[in-house]
């Protein structure tokens, strides 16, 4: 597969690097709504399915920045 031309890259980068962000700021403010039901909850409330898929979105939103701004910077290889 031929690699993307530098305009289509740079709007990719773009695009992966404004839902990264969009992501880690949605998980952001959802720890407030975490903070609240562990002081009622208390430990119970980390334990529950939620925290570990908001676990791993957390680590997706920091992929996606990382893929963005490596297409941002015109580095030809994606992977290290």
């Amino acid at each position: 597969m031929a690699p993307l031309p530098p305009v289509t890259r740079r709007i990719v980068g773009m695009m992966n690097v404004l839902a990264g962000f969009m992501l880690l700021t949605a998980l952001a403010l959802r720890m407030g709504v975490t903070y609240v039901a562990y002081q009622q909850a208390g430990m119970a409330a980390l334990y529950n399915q939620q925290f570990f898929i908001s676990l791993l979105l957390l680590a997706g939103g920091m992929f996606l920045l990382r893929y963005g701004w490596r297409l941002l910077r015109r580095n030809n290889n994606i992977i290290d």
